[in-house]
């Protein structure tokens, strides 16, 4: 799959000039998830973050009381995995595809490296992975608003 192909859908590609895009695209994979798979688990190594090319992944959050509980659900042209950008590089969620998902995988570890030689680049990841964590922490707070209603806010 092409990242071109995937541009309109996507904050971060949008932004990405040509050298951006070719890059990415040279450290990236394709990869399928049938509904109810496991894509990463809270506290693993966040080795690399995704974009959502078709699907939808659930992104849940173990409570000691019961059930995980499914906070968000992230769909196509959305990015899947923040925690990948800042030590310690470990994952705050489960995420699990919530239906058939294709995602465009992200050698995490490459695309620091070309962030600390691009300031360009880095500009750019890190502007869309900072609206990324404000918009998935707002969607937490609205979420465990619902099911706690008696809680101040």
């Amino acid at each position: 799959m092409s990242l071109s192909s995937l541009k309109m859908t996507s904050p971060l590609l949008m932004a990405l000039d040509e050298g951006g895009l070719v890059f990415l695209e040279s450290v990236a994979t394709e990869l399928e998830y049938p509904t109810g798979a496991q894509i990463f688990d809270e506290d693993q190594y966040a080795d690399t973050f995704y974009l959502v090319a078709e699907g939808k992944v659930g992104l849940e959050v173990d409570v000691p009381s019961g059930p995980a509980v499914l906070l968000e659900t992230v769909g196509t042209g959305e990015l899947l995995g923040v925690s990948w950008l800042t030590h310690p590089y470990r994952w705050n969620w489960r995420a699990r595809a919530m239906e058939h998902a294709i995602l465009v995988a992200f050698d995490a570890d490459a695309v620091r490296k070309q962030c600390r030689e691009d300031d360009s680049l880095a500009a750019i990841v890190y502007l869309a992975v900072a609206h990324e964590a404000q918009r998935r922490l707002h969607a937490a707070r609205v979420r465990l608003l619902d099911l706690y209603p008696g809680a101040p806010e």
